[in-house]
């Protein structure tokens, strides 16, 4: 019980193999942890975290695995078994139509903190649930795995045109992309994709800011709309807190999108390259 009841937080903020042996080490050491919290992938840098030695870990020092799968999607990546408590934004991707607002969280039934959790759990619901945005809510979320199989492909072709300009872009991040793709592959279900969120990094900060400015898009700080949202991530998540953002690699000028369902996206930034371009031409 008292491994539950904490009141300190030690990050590990790039989820690398190194910080894994150092989180082993701390252990090892005698360091004790209530639960560990990520994501899968991690929003902005799309990076995947081995769960399954995360898992190992945890079943060897008692503590509770918390993930997010909101960027992930439970229709791309499967990753309960490994987890004790999955949780998701249902306001994102699986509703998509931006007019509800909705939160999910399921135990593991196969965690051995099953019981403990759910009576905690069930200590601090309560029901209130507005039954009309239930009803939204199912409704909405009824084709989400259609619309994620368009947005899907949507996504990986943004990424593919944005990775082949590389004398504008220094990198981008999405899970196909990298070493995290080996990763994000052994919790894939088959036949799915890499999820709706790119991440961009220019050569220039100038690049980031006429590339943002003209592209033809909605934007904006949330991300898992059937349309696309763009927004200065660094800028508006971590403003008072740049030089503390860069040392985990969110440096300031990261361009953010979260790909939607349009099927004249790739035209849009297409477009906004070319604004790039244009401005680097008139510099010289």
């Amino acid at each position: 019980m008292s491994r539950f009841s904490c009141n300190q937080t030690l990050l590990y903020g790039h989820g690398t193999p190194e910080e894994l042996d150092q989180l082993k080490s701390d252990l090892e050491a005698g360091k004790r942890i209530c639960a560990l919290f990520t994501e899968f992938p991690t929003n902005p840098l799309l990076t995947c975290v081995d769960l399954r030695r995360i898992r190992r870990l945890a079943d060897q020092y008692g503590f509770v695995v918390v993930c997010d799968d909101t960027v992930g999607t439970s229709v791309n990546v499967d990753i309960l078994s490994y987890v004790d408590v999955l949780v998701t934004s249902l306001t994102k991707l699986f509703s998509g139509a931006c007019n509800v607002m909705g939160g999910s969280v399921v135990v593991n039934p196969m965690s051995r903190h099953h019981e403990l959790l759910t009576e905690k759990l069930g200590a601090l619901l309560v029901d209130s649930y507005y039954p009309e945005d239930a009803l939204v809510m199912a409704q909405n979320c009824a084709d989400f795995d259609v619309r994620i199989d368009a947005i899907n492909a949507n996504a990986e072709a943004l990424a593919s045109l944005l990775s082949s300009r590389n004398d504008l872009v220094k990198q981008v991040y999405y899970p196909s992309m990298g070493r995290s793709r080996a990763m994000y592959d052994t919790f894939r279900r088959p036949g799915r994709g890499y999820g709706y969120l790119v991440t961009i990094e220019f050569n220039q900060p100038q690049y980031a800011t006429v590339f943002f400015d003209n592209l033809d898009v909605a934007k904006g700080p949330s991300l898992g709309t059937n349309f696309t949202l763009a927004c200065p991530y660094t800028l508006l998540g971590h403003y008072g807190e740049l030089d503390w953002a860069a040392k985990y690699g969110v440096v300031e000028h990261l361009v953010r999108i979260s790909v939607g369902m349009e099927d004249d996206l790739i035209g849009r930034v297409e477009a906004a390259l070319q604004a790039v371009d244009a401005g680097r031409a008139g510099c010289c």
